[in-house]
C-alpha cells in the first residue's frame, strides 16, 4: 500500500470495493449475451431464465432465487422473462 493510499484512507476517500455486479432485465423475445463471466455465479432474481453457455452441451432453466456457477469463460446467452445478477 502506498503512502498516498494511506492518506486517502485516513480522509475516508479510499476504499476497496468488490467487482461491480452486472444486472439485467429481459422481456419476452430478448436475448442477452454476457462475456467475461466465467467462474462467476449467475442468479435469477425474478421470473424464469433460459441460459446457454458456450462449450456446454446443456441448457439451464433458472427460476427466481436459483443460481448457476458459470463453468467456463465462453459467451453466456440469457433469454426468458425475468431479471438476473452476475
Amino acid at each position: 500500500m502506498t503512502t498516498q493510499s494511506i492518506k486517502l484512507m485516513t480522509l475516508g476517500l479510499y476504499r476497496k470495493t468488490s467487482p461491480a455486479r452486472r444486472t439485467g432485465t429481459l422481456r419476452k423475445g430478448r436475448v442477452e449475451a454476457l462475456r467475461g463471466v466465467g467462474g462467476a455465479t449467475l442468479r435469477c432474481t425474478d421470473g424464469t431464465l433460459w441460459v446457454t453457455v458456450q462449450g456446454d452441451t446443456h441448457d439451464y432453466v433458472l427460476t427466481q432465487g436459483q443460481t448457476l456457477a458459470v463453468p467456463n469463460p465462453g459467451k453466456v446467452l440469457v433469454s426468458g422473462t425475468g431479471s438476473y445478477q452476475v
